[in-house]
């Protein structure tokens, strides 16, 4: 399957109905922009999809970064994103992001965000909203 590497960020393209994101270290405003186009760009390849979203190894967001995620534009092709391994201050971080985003650009936000402590659980989850919103995300 394709991946693409965005600075020390990898994105993977697992199945058409869920990709797998790592972000390590700090994310710039360049970074936020380049993998947000990654999302549209497989979205327009297969539709919606869920996001497997690897924070064990997130910084932070610089604040140009925040803001990137936040722009109006093109609507995110998400349905579901499940977070694993995000400490306190960086699920905070992503929570406000995601909240700032839907006040301002609510119809780019329309997808679920979570947070798992593994891995294992946050792929659970996810496999769980699928087959309750009746398509196929089997745990891998």
């Amino acid at each position: 399957m394709p991946s693409w590497v965005v600075g020390r960020h990898v994105v993977r393209l697992e199945r058409p109905d869920l990709v797998s994101v790592a972000f390590r270290g700090a994310t710039s405003a360049a970074e936020a922009e380049q993998i947000r186009d990654v999302y549209i760009a497989i979205g327009k390849q297969v539709g919606k999809f869920d996001i497997l979203f690897d924070a064990s190894d997130l910084v932070f967001l610089e604040a140009g970064a925040r803001a990137a995620w936040t722009r109006g534009g093109k609507v995110y092709p998400l349905r579901h994103v499940v977070c694993f391994g995000a400490s306190f201050p960086t699920r905070t971080v992503i929570m406000t992001v995601y909240r700032a985003g839907r006040l301002l650009v609510p119809s780019v936000f329309d997808f679920h965000i979570e947070f798992a402590a593994t891995e294992q659980e946050a792929r659970t989850r996810l496999a769980a909203l699928g087959s309750q919103a009746g398509y196929a995300c089997a745990s891998a």
